[in-house]
């Protein structure tokens, strides 16, 4: 019989937040269990791998991991600058991701599909934080559970974007069009600039994915005739939509 203590902490998710925390952990001594549900580490911030962040540097890296990358001859990027989703992954997720320390503990292309406590059903409460976590595990080899003594959800919201009804639901037609609808920041000038040069394109929500996606669309329409943009909130108020400006705490995003 596994001792507990001798469980890994399995955490959701190889992005930032997840490998954060595993070196966070590894750096403690305690064992560690990455899933991860693309075929490599980051493979959300691939998605939008174009954008460039408005947090520099010093912001985007761990200072656990950066010792850690360190100590094995990595060098930290220009503190100051602004890196793309795609630089994040190439140059600290992936080498980060293939240390001797962290390597062994990370599984890609496998997603935790349910989260429980070992032979405690929904209606067994007494002793149930006594009980060693059971994770249910989805893999090109079939389904598997696992064990834990912890769990870290880093999986993030990419995956789950917020429908576009009122009140958590989805709007009339938005699951029968959905192959035609974009969640995230589209890539408008770049891969997908077919999908909008010439178009007319909804834009919805008030967030800084909206804002990118505006402003890549205005430029697409000064070199492509018939691009336009409409613009769609639920709020009325555009005051915090616009951000602090040039008062906000991070210039980068203040001039979205």
């Amino acid at each position: 019989m596994v001792s507990e203590n001798d469980l890994p902490v399995a955490i959701i998710g190889g992005g930032p937040v997840g490998l954060a925390a595993a070196a966070q952990l590894v750096s403690r001594g305690l064992p560690v269990k990455v899933y991860e549900a693309g075929s490599a580490v980051g493979s959300n911030l691939r998605d939008w791998g174009h954008v460039r962040v408005f947090t520099p540097w010093r912001y985007c890296v761990d200072a656990v991991a950066r010792k850690l990358l360190e100590s094995h001859g990595w060098q930290m990027p220009e503190p100051e600058a602004f890196p793309t989703a795609d630089e994040i992954v190439d140059q600290y997720l992936a080498p980060l991701a293939k240390l001797a320390e962290l390597a062994p503990s990370i599984e890609t292309n496998a997603r935790v599909v349910a989260i429980s406590r070992w032979g405690a059903d929904k209606v067994l409460s007494k002793g149930r934080q006594t009980r060693p976590f059971m994770l249910v595990v989805e893999t090109a080899e079939g389904t598997r559970r696992d064990s834990a003594r912890a769990v870290i959800d880093a999986s993030g919201t990419w995956q789950t974007p917020n429908p576009l009804g009122a009140g958590g639901l989805s709007a009339e037609g938005e699951r029968e069009f959905g192959d035609r609808m974009a969640y995230g920041i589209p890539n408008v000038l770049g891969r997908d600039r077919h999908l909008y040069a010439g178009r007319t394109t909804l834009v919805v929500g008030a967030g800084h994915s909206a804002a990118n996606a505006l402003l890549e669309l205005a430029e697409l329409a000064q070199t492509e005739p018939g691009t336009s943009a409409l613009w769609v909130t639920r709020s009325t108020d555009l005051v915090r939509i616009y951000g602090g400006g040039d008062a906000d705490a991070l210039p980068a995003r203040g001039e979205l």
